[in-house]
């Protein structure tokens, strides 16, 4: 496959595949990956062994430093390659109030192991895993495609998007967007952190020139 054809598929991606049959496909990547259950004991072991270290990636509140989060064992790679799903659910679940740590990310990490993440974690973890995820800790959510089908009145949401609607190889990024009293919050989102006055003008905040491929909002 030259590099010619590969940099126009990345371009003709974004434009011409829909968000559904693109999360339809993360759906079907992640059902066919199955990562033995003694090597997710091995690395959820190793994780939060990691985590309680001294120099963990891990800090008290949210997670906002996925680049230092190298030799976190995730599937086939590690979170600092693609764990942003894996974290923006912990980010909601701090947001929410529940108890975080350590041990809450390496049963996140060998969950999304057992179900969601796709062709093992090298392209991340399925959108409707996030959802499936979440629901198992009692938190209800609804998925929408479209930004002006966002409801005014939640304060909390995963979105995924792609870097740039222009090309794939910026990558798609996860990121959870938490409502503050100064306005929406993006965390982990790789760019200057700042509030936004709507979860739509956050969204537009990060990325290059993203574009929306899902948003589950916490309801």
């Amino acid at each position: 496959m030259s590099d010619d054809f590969k940099h126009r598929m990345a371009q003709w991606i974004p434009s011409h595949v829909s968000p559904q049959v693109l999360v339809g496909i993360y759906t079907i990547l992640a059902r066919i990956s199955y990562i033995k259950g003694s090597v997710r004991k091995d690395h959820k072991s190793a994780n939060i062994d990691k985590l309680k270290s001294e120099g963990s990636p891990l800090k008290d509140g949210f997670i906002e430093n996925q680049s230092a989060w190298k030799g976190v064992l995730f599937g086939k790679v590690d979170m600092a390659y693609s764990g942003c799903e894996i974290m923006a659910v912990y980010n909601i679940l701090h947001a929410l109030g529940r108890e975080t740590g350590p041990e809450l990310i390496g049963e996140l990490i060998e969950s999304f192991e057992k179900s969601g993440a796709a062709l093992k974690g090298r392209i991340g973890s399925s959108p409707k895993a996030i959802r499936a995820h979440l629901k198992k800790r009692g938190i209800n959510t609804r998925l929408i495609w479209k930004e002006d089908d966002i409801d005014e009145s939640v304060d909390k949401a995963i979105v995924t998007y792609y870097n740039n609607k222009e090309s794939l190889y910026h990558q798609i990024h996860t990121v959870a967007f938490i409502k503050e009293e100064a306005g929406f919050i993006p965390h982990n989102a790789r760019s200057r952190q700042r509030s936004y006055p709507s979860l739509k003008e956050a969204i537009h905040g990060v990325g290059s020139d993203p574009k929306v491929i899902c948003i589950i909002e916490i309801i």
